[in-house]
């Protein structure tokens, strides 16, 4: 019986008319781009995510970024690469504040996440480089996205957490 409550919990949910609505609103949105002045290190970022709209203004999902930075000093260089993962959310502001259409989508959101990064003076016995975490970070973004047809648009977002302005592609499906 105890491994059965899930399945009626969400049986229940499923059946209420208010859930069925939500399921039909789900769009899913596929972000690929590259960030500018990453607050890990400076420089570029490259980065994804992926979110999941559970209504028309509320979208939640996960995001991966990765940076490779290096450095020359005197005869030493010095090369590390960096790993951020973690959930972020967002509302759609369109509705709420009256601007927007079909192909304009302003958001603002949250994101906490974690971060590591492999040094090359940091490896193992057998000289595989090991991951040194950074800890958790919070994030905060403010964005828009772009349609440019019914599937494919771009995207811009600035804020705080892994990279201050981002530029990219985004798939809506």
């Amino acid at each position: 019986m105890k491994n059965t409550l899930p399945y009626i919990f969400f049986f229940i949910l499923a059946t209420t008319p208010g859930f069925s609505q939500i399921a039909r609103k789900v769009d899913h949105m596929l972000n690929v781009g590259l960030g500018v002045q990453s607050y890990a290190l400076g420089g570029l970022c490259n980065g994804a995510s992926f979110e999941l709209g559970f209504t028309d203004q509320v979208s939640a999902g996960g995001f991966f970024d990765y940076a490779l930075t290096g450095t020359k000093v005197g005869d030493r260089r010095w090369k590390a690469q960096f790993f951020n993962v973690g959930v972020r959310g967002s509302y759609h502001l369109a509705r709420l504040l009256g601007i927007g259409d079909d192909k304009f989508d302003p958001y603002a959101g949250l994101s906490v996440g974690t971060r590591s990064s492999l040094h090359r003076d940091q490896v193992d016995q057998t000289g595989q480089l090991l991951p040194r975490p950074k800890g958790i970070f919070p994030g905060v973004h403010l964005g828009g996205f772009y349609r440019f047809s019914q599937k494919i648009g771009g995207f811009a977002e600035m804020g705080l957490g892994v990279a201050a302005l981002r530029l990219g592609v985004t798939g809506k499906f």
